[in-house]
Parts: C-alpha cells; sequence; structure tokens
C-alpha cells in the first residue's frame, strides 16, 4: 500500500502546473450538483445549464465544437418537458495469465431520462436505463434554505456519488453500477455554504418492505473558495436495519481543486455487517483517491487509487487498483476515456490488469 501511494504521489507531483481540472464538473465550478443536474442529490438528468451550455460549450475541444456544434440545441420538448440520456459503451481487455487475456464489449448505460415540470421547483422524474437501474420520483421544492421534499423510488444520496459506478466506494458498498434504488422520502435544504439531506427508505431490494424496519441516511457537506481554491467536505451516515441484523455505511469524502489546474477527489467509507442469528460483526474499509488535470479543453488526464479491505480484523485479503487514463471531450455529447487498470490482490497477486475504453454519450 506504501508503494502505491508513493507511485501516486510522484504522477500528481511530476506533471505540469499549466494543467487544469475536471473531474468533477461541481468541484471545478464551484456549484451545488442541482447547478447541471435536475435531480436536487446530482447525477442523471441535466438540466438546461448542464446540457446546452456547460456540457455543449466548456467541455469539448473548441475547434470542432464551433465546426459541429448546434445551435439552439436544448432538450426540452416543451416548456414543460424535457428529456436527457446518457449512453455508455465500455470496452475491456483483462490478463488472465502471463500471456493470457479475454476482451468483450459491456453496455455499461443506457439511460433515457424525462422531467415533467409542475409548478415552480416542482417537477416528476423518471429514469430508466439498462442492469435495472430505474428512479421514478417527486420533488417538490416547498422547504425554505433552497429545500425540497422528495417522495417514490430513488438512489439514496450518500458519498460522493462518482458518475463511475465501477469503483470500490460504489462497487464495495450498495450502490455498484449506480444500483441502491429504494422507495422512500427525501429532504434537503441548502443554508449558505452547508447542504443537509436526510432520507427515510424501506432497505429492501424491491418496492415494498417485508419488515416494519426502515433505513436511515444522513448527509451533510459544507463549500467554500478560499483563496482561488474550491474547498468541497462532508460526510455522510447510512443505517439499515433488517431481519437477519443491521448493514451500516460511515463515510467521508472531499474535493479540492486548486485555481483551474488541479482537483483531487477523496472518499473514505466504513461498512459494518452485523448478523441477528450469529451476533458477528464484520467491518470493512474502502478508500478512493482520484486527480485529474486538464491539458487543454476537451482533453483530461486522470490518476486514481482505490483500495478495500473486506475484513480489517485480518492483515491480508485487501484488493487495490491503480487508474491511469485520459479523458477526451472531442464533440458536445461526445467523450472516449482509455484507461489502464493495475489490480493487485494479497495475499496472491493474480495476472489480472485491465485495458478499459469508454465511449459516452449523453444529452
Amino acid at each position: 500500500m506504501k508503494t502505491a501511494f508513493a507511485i501516486i504521489a510522484f504522477l500528481l507531483f511530476s506533471v505540469s502546473g499549466t494543467l487544469s481540472a475536471l473531474p468533477r464538473f461541481a468541484s471545478r465550478m464551484g456549484f451545488a450538483c442541482s447547478s447541471c443536474h435536475v435531480n436536487p442529490s446530482g447525477g442523471g438528468m441535466r438540466n438546461a445549464f448542464g446540457a446546452a451550455s456547460y456540457g455543449r460549450e466548456d467541455l469539448p475541444i473548441p475547434t470542432w465544437q464551433d465546426e459541429y456544434s448546434l445551435d439552439g440545441f436544448s432538450t426540452q420538448l416543451t416548456p414543460f418537458v424535457s428529456i436527457g440520456a446518457d449512453f455508455r459503451m465500455l470496452y475491456f481487455s483483462q490478463q488472465t495469465g502471463p500471456t493470457t487475456s479475454r476482451n468483450s464489449f459491456f453496455q455499461m448505460q443506457s439511460d433515457l431520462y424525462v422531467s415533467l415540470q409542475l409548478a415552480k421547483r416542482t417537477f416528476l422524474y423518471l429514469n430508466r436505463g439498462n442492469g435495472g437501474r430505474f428512479e421514478a420520483f417527486g420533488v417538490a421544492g416547498v422547504l425554505p434554505e433552497k429545500g425540497y421534499v422528495k417522495a417514490g423510488w430513488f438512489v439514496p444520496n450518500f458519498g460522493l456519488r462518482s458518475d463511475d459506478h465501477n469503483i470500490f466506494t460504489r462497487e464495495k458498498t450498495l450502490f455498484a453500477f449506480g444500483g441502491g434504488q429504494d422507495a422512500g422520502i427525501e429532504v434537503g435544504v441548502s443554508p449558505g455554504i452547508f447542504t443537509f439531506t436526510a432520507s427515510l427508505t424501506n432497505g429492501a431490494t424491491t418496492d415494498r418492505d417485508n419488515n416494519g424496519f426502515k433505513a436511515v441516511l444522513g448527509r451533510g457537506e459544507v463549500h467554500s473558495t478560499i483563496a482561488g481554491t474550491n474547498v468541497r467536505v462532508g460526510g455522510s451516515y447510512y443505517n439499515n436495519a433488517h431481519s437477519g441484523g443491521v448493514t451500516t455505511l460511515l463515510g467521508a469524502h472531499g474535493t479540492l481543486t486548486l485555481g483551474e489546474n488541479l482537483t483531487v477527489l477523496g472518499e473514505f467509507v466504513k461498512r459494518r455487517e452485523f448478523s441477528g442469528s450469529t451476533g458477528r460483526r464484520v467491518l470493512s474499509s474502502t478508500f478512493y483517491l482520484e486527480a485529474d488535470y486538464v491539458v487543454t479543453q476537451g482533453v483530461d488526464l486522470k490518476v486514481g487509487y482505490e483500495f478495500h479491505d473486506p475484513d480489517t480484523r485480518y492483515l491480508t485479503g485487501t484488493e487495490s487498483r491503480i487508474v491511469l487514463g485520459v479523458e477526451f471531450f472531442p464533440l458536445p455529447g461526445v467523450e472516449v476515456r482509455p484507461m489502464y487498470v493495475l489490480r493487485t490482490e494479497e495475499p496472491t497477486d493474480a495476472e489480472n490488469n485491465q485495458f478499459l475504453a469508454l465511449l459516452h454519450f449523453y444529452f
């Protein structure tokens, strides 16, 4: 693990200071996630600013943007109905031995979004995609301090909510591949530089609960700009009591953008599984660190490190990944992301490094 940190430190500080950052757009721009997304928790469908302004003007390579952009592009079908989409196709090649490998295409995401405006700050939202991804909820912006009430079937607002569904802080918790949807209610307020979210859900994998227990979630975050540096720090708590025991997640996350050059993101999640029948407690920990740079508008460099310990009682059994990649935004609504992933497992390190190439269409 110390070796991995040393490699990352070298990569981070050996890159030229002329580069700029773009891993999490909210951190780079100093905006809330809801500035670009319809969902106040972030992610999914983009609003008019996220889709037609930032996503089509500030991301793509400027020269090609001028040649291929569409004048008057809009995601609005009517003044009250808007649509959106995310399509991600992944090609991967993975080592299976010293001289052998396997490769395949994988349709990572095929999501279509619809938003129906009912009143000011009040709307219905529908997201349907492959892999069981489905959200359907209503949002009423009726609370003070930019607050809202959400009710329906949605992904609980835990942690950093990265767009990469495969990172350990999503895959090893409850939210792999954009999953973790649950039925319930959520409330949120944003007084000043603070944002608070709380939800009460079934804590079940179906649209109804088969017991009297409920899952509770609390999330808090503070953001500020200090001497040209955008800083965002927060924490999340999730507790789901069920007939078999209790699942608890405790997480901390943060982002740091230095000027317009470098953005660093980090997240740590501690998971506890308690079995009511055996009285056994299993603690696991997951760590994620990422740094992103923009060489020029439309071309980003990416370095990431992930670590997962499935049972903190033992010194072995951990796994880690180092991700090296480039993100291209050649045209409005198009992203290409080639990556190489160095994988390590303890006590036995397998020959299973990966090359990944992601093609992303969005609007």
